[in-house]
């Protein structure tokens, strides 16, 4: 038998609304679908009783956390007492608990592969934790089934802190309750912060950045926020329950598929010729922000839109002798005065650049252990942890588990959790009747039961930030890494989707960089890697610019900066060797095992692309202008501030094609310094890109 503990007494914390919310569903749900009046609630419940509370008090405490149940999913239903004189209130199963999704094993497991995967780097981690437990709950399975898969994400840009962690759950709510906002924005085009007033529409994911895309009041259109450019508090414009109407038709996806230089107003459209070499990169990764026709020879044409006419410009470029705009005349100018202004700047000595700055921009500390967190919601995070209690218990009257156990199970620090089965002791489902009792002893976890609490071993339906987590941890990592290990991955989104009652597709939050791959390219490589299986793959070289055939054995894969990579043993260089998704043309398996290296992996795990060549990494010293030297620091992390504004960055490489290309994106705004003979190769580039675009072409 349970040792009886000593309940501990009523106090100021009875009026904790998590305490008052879960006993409101815990009675709600002991009645059995009964239809109750107010004064039944205000007796039975906890917190609602109190003797000196009038009934107009109660009245408006009860109505507010009704509507805060309301808010993440939980519909406590009325209709008007035809025998009273006021409404009646009752909570349907359906409205609270999760209804029995019946997942695969499969599926169990490539959802949890995202949860390792992702780990606390995550953003939504802590969500993803909690609603992952009640999933597993309500298909009987653990979380502890094993999942091994050679594969690691980086999701964090330099730009993800605390202050965007903060500032996504603040949005969020923003955007559920479509209420006004401003906030303080860094302007980079006037290098400067300035208040904006924005209708906040929806959040996106672009290269590893969180955006904010919503209407500008300033502009009386809609706009695109970087959130690590926003600072200070964000506010809300009014305190009325409800700002503003989302715009009939609008899409969050049609943002976070638009390339830069198709954000803001369009200006024209422009044509770009790609060569027989490139053709199918243009198929494979500009196909969805314009249309791509196929040449003969194996080249393409691609039609755009464009918004800003720099950022177009440095995609040709930045292709080199790969592609050619056609059209408009006015960019053609534009590349071709960049192209005479950068072979100016590489021919004889290197420009002397200003002394360095007395104060220089600090680094953004690192982030040590696990990521800022966007925190779930208590009221689900108690109810969940209730229903994980009890499945445990699994008929026992009690039972001692590991502490730690429990806090990785449901994703909290000890603290936490020792802090929310204190709130647990005094949750109850009528005066006297309570769920569950659970104190620590050490290291260890003595759970108690109670009769009552059985009702609530079915998992709490999930709200809908936790089904938008999900989502969103399915599309960052799903269809490269899980294509081919885990093929039901998409069927268990859909179960998500259905099982959290649908979501309007402007909550989901979409990933402006996944999908880019070829699936089949993924799926390949995926089966190599998990079956050990050798890899023929057709690969764009950055170092010869020739399309190549590699023999491979998939050792990981690895996704950094919103790139995705695979590092391998490369048969033909006897080496091992990185090879980003994007460059690959095709992927074959091959009917042949290999056997597992013994390779340490650790570096790659940290940065894939250092491994790129059969030589060490090189240093470039590149100037940059003041006029895009805001730009730089955002991307470039080893760089000196200068007095005149403008930068001077130190910048690794492999090959020098691929510097070359990079300076030549920047059209005129960076000078290589050193080394000597890649400023020789800059200004050759550039003097043989001009004929291209002279007045009679």
């Amino acid at each position: 038998m349970a040792t009886e503990q000593p309940r501990k007494t009523a106090d100021p914390r009875d009026k904790d609304k998590m305490i008052r919310q879960l006993s409101l569903v815990a009675y709600l749900m002991s009645v059995r679908g009964r239809k109750v009046d107010a004064d039944s609630i205000r007796l039975n419940v906890e917190g609602y009783g109190d003797v000196d509370q009038k009934f107009e008090a109660f009245t408006r405490r009860f109505f507010a956390d009704r509507e805060e149940l309301g808010s993440i999913g939980i519909e406590v239903e009325h209709e008007r007492d035809e025998f009273g004189d006021g409404d009646v209130y009752w909570l349907p199963r359906e409205n609270f608990f999760l209804p029995r999704v019946e997942f695969s094993a499969a599926e169990l497991m490539a959802i949890n592969a995202c949860l390792q995967l992702l780990g606390g780097q995550f953003a939504y981690s802590r969500l993803l934790r909690l609603a992952l437990q009640g999933l597993a709950l309500g298909s009987g399975n653990r979380l502890d089934d094993p999942v091994t898969i050679r594969a690691s994400v980086n999701l964090l840009s330099s730009g993800y802190d605390s202050e965007v962690a903060a500032r996504l759950t603040r949005l969020e709510s923003a955007i559920s309750r479509r209420k006004t906002i401003t906030f303080d924005y860094h302007s980079m085009g006037r290098d400067a912060a300035e208040e904006r007033r924005v209708d906040p529409y929806g959040l996106f994911v672009y290269r590893g950045d969180w955006y904010l895309a919503g209407l500008a009041h300033e502009r009386g259109d809609t706009r695109v926020f970087k959130l690590r450019r926003m600072t200070g508090r964000i506010r809300y414009a009014s305190k009325s329950e409800h700002d503003f109407k989302a715009p009939e038709g609008f899409d969050i996806r049609s943002y976070a598929s638009q390339e830069p230089w198709q954000l803001g107003p369009p200006r024209g459209q422009a044509v770009i010729r790609f060569s027989p070499l490139m053709g199918w990169w243009a198929r494979n990764n500009l196909s969805h922000c314009g249309s791509v026709e196929s040449d003969e020879d194996g080249g393409a044409g691609f039609t755009t839109s464009f918004s800003n006419p720099h950022e177009l410009c440095s995609l040709v470029l930045g292709l080199g002798a790969e592609a050619v705009l056609e059209e408009p005349e006015e960019l053609r100018g534009r590349i071709r005065s960049s192209l005479e202004k950068v072979a100016a700047l590489h021919e004889g000595e290197p420009p002397r650049p200003a002394p360095a700055a007395a104060e220089q921009p600090g680094p953004r500390p690192p982030l040590e252990g696990e990521a800022p967190q966007v925190e779930p919601e208590h009221f689900s995070q108690l109810a969940r942890t209730v229903s994980y209690l009890v499945d445990r218990l699994d008929g026992s009257e009690e039972i001692t588990m590991p502490m730690a156990t429990a806090c990785a199970d449901l994703g909290l620090e000890r603290e936490a959790l020792e802090k929310d089965l204190e709130l647990l002791l005094l949750v109850s489902a009528s005066p006297g009747v309570y769920l569950v009792e659970a104190y620590v002893d050490g290291d260890e976890l003595r759970v108690t039961s109670h009769p009552e609490g059985e009702m609530m071993r079915q998992p709490v339906h999930l709200t809908p930030r936790e089904a938008r987590a999900m989502i969103l941890a399915f599309d960052l990592v799903g269809s490269q890494i899980l294509s081919g290990q885990f093929r039901s991955l998409e069927s268990a989104r859909e179960k998500i989707i259905a099982a959290a009652g649908g979501l309007d597709e402007l909550a989901i939050i979409p990933v402006g960089e996944t999908a880019r791959e070829d699936f089949s390219i993924c799926r390949a490589v995926n089966r190599g890697l998990s079956e050990n299986l050798l890899v023929e793959i057709e690969y764009l070289s950055q170092d010869s610019g020739a399309l190549t055939r590699r023999v491979v054995e998939p050792c990981l894969i690895n996704r950094t900066k919103g790139q995705w990579y695979l590092v391998a043993w490369c048969r033909v260089r006897d080496a091992i060797r990185t090879f980003r998704f994007a460059m690959m043309k095709s992927a074959r398996l091959l009917d042949e095992a290999f056997t597992p290296r013994d390779i340490d992996l650790e570096p790659y795990l940290a940065d894939p692309r250092l491994p790129s060549g059969a030589s060490g990494a090189r240093t470039a010293e590149v100037w940059f202008s003041p006029d895009t030297a805001r730009w730089v620091l955002e991307l470039e992390p080893n760089t000196t501030l200068l007095e005149d504004g403008a930068l001077v960055s130190r910048i690794p490489f492999f090959s020098e094609r691929w510097l070359t290309e990079e300076i030549l994106k920047y059209q005129g705004e960076a000078v290589l310094l050193s080394p000597e003979s890649s400023r020789l190769r800059v200004a050759d580039t550039a003097a043989g890109l001009l004929s291209r675009y002279s007045r009679s072409s």
